[in-house]
């Protein structure tokens, strides 16, 4: 690239002028002051933007408001022609450029353009200045592998943007003594915070105590609330052991008594049949007995006797059913006197009016958890509200204290300016005494200003009253608030226990107040389904009995006629049967069997088929621990009572044994209640104490945290942390690679260094006309000859790195960048050194376009003698 044409509208000295370039080598003279500089930054602010404003720096903007700015063309390789415009009050002095086929484009386009090429680049190493030529730092070996890879000599231009980039990055997040990187912004944030908490913490000293004591009291809570509960539970037990009392002695009895049967069902059924049997030869016998003791003399055409004959199948087979009539008499009588035990008032509860209890007590604590849970909130917050209101009655009490003491806050006296008028009576009085008199009334006029100015010291302070006033209004508002927040808790808790009260309506349960009294109306609602589940089974049961005594009492109407029945039990009924039947067999045999021979024969029968039956069942009888036949029906009816008592046993062993773990007595029951009612009313009033301490302490705790202090500050550092170590992660990532691809560049660049030094070693022969002359690197640095740069003389210093600068450009010439632009440069050299330097210009514009901006005379005529094109700088248009 090299510029064509520079037209300058407005800046610094300039207006309205059009400067011309040689693509090679030129010489621009001109006097000090003659614009020689303004050329050059015109030229810096076209291609890279209009320099800042600053105190101590030069003002390039025209005074006379011409447009300050202009236009450069350039020649370029890639895109031709190439116009710049740029203009401070267009655009935001943003540039503007046309390329040669006439499209356009703005700032991003020029950068792609100039591109690698900045305005650090241009300043550092297209442009040579006197100042630059004295920055040895330039010639250590870091230095030189930066300025290498920066141009793109090792071929690696994009690794070492990359590493820029990365350096940028890691410097937009940290630097060691910067204050605008996020890290160093985050760590001042962080460790500000730390200070507060610090600082807030030293002011809340007992504020940890505090937190501690109310720790230790909520465990305290805990423990009293779990023991609480332990007991409730205890006197669940004992109120369920008080309700199933009577059954657990039943189960006792059963337990304690013998309730072994004798005999298998097998041996049972065949000793029943035996005896069905036996009873019927005993009652044949019984008849023939009569017929031989008796005679009968009655009327054999007797209507009694003739309604027996005809009815006499159907009257023994009603007598044949006495026996089990009996026993359906007894089993209903066993379960008239269980229905009667277990009738008890139990709420007005009734089969037609049955409560639905809970499943458990579970269940009932998770019904009431709401409502409980808001009854804990009203008491925490009435606890809160008495504590502020102790807090305002005692700021206000305080605050009247003070204004009581200190009534001169409200009626202060004005005061009168009686100082004022004896210091102007002093000063006139002073006009008309003599000198000594004079002087002393004017230091006592002062004296008397001085007094009238000074305010009345009181002893009253009206920012402590004023703090006073606060403190009282700070808790007057957190009392209305907490007012507030208790109407609408007391409101919610009032809707809760409305909503309890309907649901035990609902389940036809009693209202209670507290969950231990809700709990034991749901035990004594559970039992009594469960009574009325085993009475419906037994009322069930005696409706089947009673029916078929009923059917069994029908069966004697076609006798009401004949017998005396009425109002009679079945018992009876059977009875007066038994003696009719035995009346009216008297009769049968006194008509038909007058003979005794017969009746004899025919009992001796019965007799011997009663002593067969006996013989055969002997040993039944003897296994069964029976001597006679008549203990049968006794001992039948004793094992149909010791089977329904197991089964009763087997019940009571599900539904009340678990509710008896240990032996106890029912006054012990009664005892133990009352020790543990009175033990939670204890335990009760121990909790509401270490419920009021806690909120207490927790008040205080919250107080000291009002202005979001230290819980806010905690958090915010939990996250600032966080965020510095997510800015120290992508700060050591971003380092890391970015050193890492420096060492690579480095690697790359010294490649090129031999290079390098050879070329700046010619260069230097050259700029010192000594073909003997060497430059090398010894331990990192540049030498001349084996000698240290800092040993040679401020011109062979300024010849060394001029030539190590060119030698970066010759390597670079395939691609020329840029022109080189060269400010009086050799200010330290002589005649020879300056002629050679001119030589080296000439020799390097075959690959650079070199403008030479110069004061120096002598410089012209060394142009002219080696044929350089030369041209003065007078303000004039070239």
């Amino acid at each position: 690239m090299w510029i064509k044409k520079a037209e300058i509208t407005g800046f610094g000295k300039w207006r309205q002028q059009t400067f011309l370039f040689e693509p090679k080598n030129q010489l621009v003279y001109g006097l000090n002051e003659a614009g020689k500089s303004t050329l050059y930054q015109f030229i810096q602010a076209i291609l890279f933007g209009f320099p800042n404003k600053r105190k101590k720096g030069h003002d390039y903007t025209p005074e006379d408001g011409s447009g300050y700015g202009g236009r450069l063309t350039l020649m370029t390789e890639k895109y031709g022609q190439v116009t710049i415009e740029r203009y401070k009050s267009k655009n935001k002095g943003k540039a503007a450029v046309q390329l040669v086929d006439g499209q356009t484009g703005d700032e991003s386009l020029l950068e792609t353009i100039l591109y690698p090429l900045n305005q650090e680049l241009f300043q550092q190493v297209f442009t040579f200045q006197q100042e630059q030529l004295q920055q040895l730092e330039y010639l250590q070996e870091d230095a030189l592998h930066d300025a290498l890879v920066s141009l793109g000599l090792s071929g690696s231009n994009q690794l070492f943007e990359k590493k820029n980039t990365l350096q940028k990055k890691y410097e937009t997040i940290y630097k060691p003594r910067g204050r605008k990187q996020t890290l160093n912004q985050a760590l001042q944030s962080l460790q500000t915070l730390q200070q507060k908490i610090q600082q807030k913490e030293a002011q809340e000293a007992d504020f940890q105590s505090l937190v501690r004591q109310a720790d230790e009291l909520q465990k305290q809570v805990s423990k009293q609330e779990a023991a609480n509960h332990e007991a409730q539970q205890q006197q669940l037990q004992l109120e369920q052991q008080r309700l199933n009392w009577n059954n657990y002695a039943e189960y006792q009895d059963l337990k304690e008594a013998d309730l072994s049967q004798q005999g298998s069902p097998e041996e049972l059924a065949q000793l029943q049949e035996f005896y069905q049997e036996y009873q019927q030869l005993n009652k044949e016998l019984e008849k023939l007995q009569q017929a031989l003791q008796r005679h009968s003399g009655m009327d054999q055409h007797s209507a009694k006797y003739y309604f027996y004959l005809e009815n006499e199948e159907k009257i023994q087979q009603l007598l044949e059913q006495k026996v089990a009539v009996l026993r359906l008499l007894d089993e209903e009588q066993r379960l008239t006197v269980q229905l009667a035990q277990q009738q008890a008032d139990h709420f007005g509860w009734s089969a037609t009016h049955a409560p639905q209890p809970f499943p458990d007590n579970a269940a009932v604590t998770k019904f009431l958890a709401p409502l409980q849970q808001l009854q804990k909130q009203a008491e925490e917050q009435k606890i809160r509200l008495q504590l502020v209101q102790e807090q305002r009655d005692q700021a206000e009490k305080a605050l009247n204290q003070y204004e009581k003491q200190h009534p001169e806050l409200f009626n202060q006296p004005k005061r009168k300016p009686w100082w004022f008028v004896a210091a102007a009576l002093a000063l006139v009085l002073a006009f008309f005494l003599p000198v000594p008199w004079r002087y002393g009334l004017v230091v006592l006029a002062a004296i008397s200003g001085v007094l009238g100015l000074m305010k009345k010291n009181t002893t009253a302070s009206k920012e402590t009253w004023q703090e006073k006033l606060g403190q009282l209004d700070l808790y007057e508002g957190q009392l209305a608030e907490l007012q507030t927040n208790f109407a609408r808790l007391d409101k919610r808790r009032l809707q809760a226990r409305q909503q309890v009260q309907q649901e035990l309506q609902r389940r036809k349960l009693p209202l209670r107040e507290t969950e231990m009294e809700i709990q034991q109306v749901n035990q004594a609602a559970l039992q009594f389904l469960t009574q009325q589940e085993q009475q419906s089974s037994w009322r069930t049961k005696q409706q089947d009995i009673h029916q078929q005594l009923l059917k069994q009492e029908q069966e004697f109407t076609f006798l009401q006629e004949w017998l005396p029945l009425q109002e009679k039990k079945i018992s009876d009924k059977f009875t007066a049967l038994e003696q009719y039947a035995k009346e009216m067999e008297q009769i049968r045999f006194a008509q038909t069997y007058q003979e005794n021979t017969m009746l004899q024969q025919r009992m001796n029968e019965a007799k011997k088929q009663q002593q067969i039956l006996l013989s055969v069942n002997q040993h039944l009888l003897q296994q069964l621990g029976l001597h006679y036949p008549s203990e049968v029906p006794i001992f039948l009816q004793r094992q149909q009572e010791t089977a329904q008592k197991q089964q009763r046993l087997k019940d009571l062993e599900k539904t009340v044994a678990p509710l008896f773990p240990n032996l106890i007595d029912f006054d012990t029951i009664q005892d133990q209640l009352h020790i543990l009612k009175e033990k939670q009313q204890t335990n009760q009033e121990a909790l509401r104490q270490l419920q009021e301490q806690e909120q207490r302490l927790r008040l205080q705790i919250d107080q000291m945290q009002a202005d979001g202090t230290l819980d806010a500050w905690y958090q915010q550092v939990s996250q600032q942390k966080a965020v510095v170590t997510q800015l120290l992660k992508e700060y050591a990532a971003a380092k890391l690679e970015s050193q890492l691809l420096q060492d690579i560049a480095t690697e790359l660049s010294e490649q090129q260094l031999p290079e390098l030094m050879k070329q700046a070693s010619r260069y230097f022969q050259l700029l010192t006309d000594y073909d003997q002359a060497r430059l090398d690197f010894a331990e990192g640095t540049v030498t001349v000859n084996q000698r240290p740069v800092y040993s040679l003389s401020t011109g062979t210093k300024d010849q060394v790195i001029m030539a190590i600068r060119f030698a970066y450009l010759a390597l670079q010439k395939s691609h020329p960048w840029c022109p080189i632009i060269i400010d009086d440069g050799w200010l330290h050299y002589d005649h020879q050194r300056k002629r050679q330097l001119a030589k080296l210009f000439a020799e390097f514009s075959q690959d650079y376009q070199i403008i030479c901006l110069s004061s120096d005379q002598e410089m012209v005529s060394y142009y002219q003698e080696l044929h350089q094109p030369v041209w003065e700088l007078k303000g004039d248009s070239r």
